[in-house]
């Protein structure tokens, strides 16, 4: 019975002192609060760092988060991210900005080329015109100075091209001109069946046509030149009629009928000059023509620059501009009808 009390208080003691050893422990436990964590280098940074120090990862193979039975990686990589590269990349101020190509407008395979040229022309020339009038060589009378015809008059042309094949065209193009005047002569003009009087004022009305028909083609065709040779039919038409107070036979005393049937070849040379960022080209635009056959030889020599702006789906509009001689030499004893037309030009057309 003695030993049965001391039993039981060592039993006491033992309990107390581990109650008290586990009541000093719990005051040493750490509540931890887990927020949900979104998956990326920011967010674990923020959340899974205490004190602002950097974790330091180790490579190694996937682990399972219990409880929910998935796999994350350890490790942690920067996401992939889409970038779209700007459409015009920024370029250094102090470099120097590439020029685009040169090159030439022209008309492809189905398309036609309208244009009307202004040529602001000097007109001269010289009319004899028979051989002789009642046995007195005729007098080479001056269009100006003897007839009265305007020396400086504008004249419109108008041209079409039409592209029938990649190095073919077909064109046409006519120059209607009918002028006016009157002066007084002084001197005597043998011109016509009557003579003029000098001193009596001279009234003369000068028709004149200058029509092609012709075929191009363009053995030399480059991104920024071509070489065009064509030939055509040249009509030209030509009606002086001399009138004057003094003539017996009504309102006209002379007139001088003259129609020519010729063929008139050329080259044509277009060279790219320079081409601007917005597709307007300039570039120059040269062409030399020569006719002949029917006792008469012709020139026709444009010389100048073409400026061709982009408007869309293939279409171009032009300008050009620059200097045009057209000269007209007879080669008969009977008649002389010698008429130039220079002087400078401007010209719009499109190409659709």
């Amino acid at each position: 019975m003695r030993r049965s009390p001391f039993t039981v208080l060592v039993c006491l003691l033992i309990f107390i002192i581990n109650f008290d050893a586990l009541a000093a422990s719990n005051h040493d436990a750490i509540d931890v609060i887990i927020d949900p964590v979104e998956w990326g280098p920011a967010s674990f940074n923020s959340a899974l760092q205490p004190n602002d120090q950097p974790l330091q990862f180790q490579p190694a193979a996937a682990y399972p988060v219990r409880g929910i039975g998935l796999t994350h990686p350890r490790s942690f990589a920067k996401p992939i991210m889409k970038c779209k590269p700007p459409l015009c990349p920024p370029m250094s101020p102090c470099g120097i900005v590439p020029t685009p190509p040169c090159k030439l407008p022209s008309r492809m395979c189905g398309q036609w080329q309208l244009a009307t040229q202004v040529f602001f022309a000097r007109i001269h020339g010289t009319v004899r015109w028979p051989a002789q009038v009642f046995g007195i060589p005729a007098t080479e009378a001056d269009l100006n100075d003897d007839l009265g015809i305007p020396a400086h008059q504008t004249l419109l042309e108008y041209s079409v091209y039409y592209q029938i094949r990649p190095s073919w065209a077909v064109f046409y193009s006519v120059m209607p001109i009918s002028l006016e005047g009157t002066t007084v002569p002084n001197q005597t003009i043998y011109f016509g069946q009557l003579p003029i009087p000098a001193f009596i004022p001279v009234h003369t009305k000068w028709d004149f046509l200058y029509q092609q028909v012709g075929l191009l083609y363009q053995p030399i065709l480059t991104c920024n030149a071509s070489v065009s040779i064509w030939s055509s039919w040249l009509f030209n038409d030509q009606r002086i009629t001399v009138s004057n107070s003094a003539c017996p036979f009504g309102s006209s005393c002379n007139t001088l009928d003259r129609t020519r049937n010729m063929v008139m070849s050329g080259i044509n040379v277009q060279k790219c000059i320079r081409t601007m960022c917005n597709g307007g080209t300039l570039s120059c635009d040269n062409r030399v023509g020569l006719g002949y056959l029917d006792g008469t030889f012709a020139l026709d020599v444009q010389a100048g620059c073409r400026f061709s702006v982009p408007m869309n789906c293939g279409r171009w509009g032009f300008a050009r501009g620059g200097y045009r001689l057209i000269n007209f030499t007879e080669n008969r004893n009977d008649l002389r009808l010698d008429v130039t037309l220079e002087g400078g030009f401007v010209e719009g057309g499109l190409i659709f």
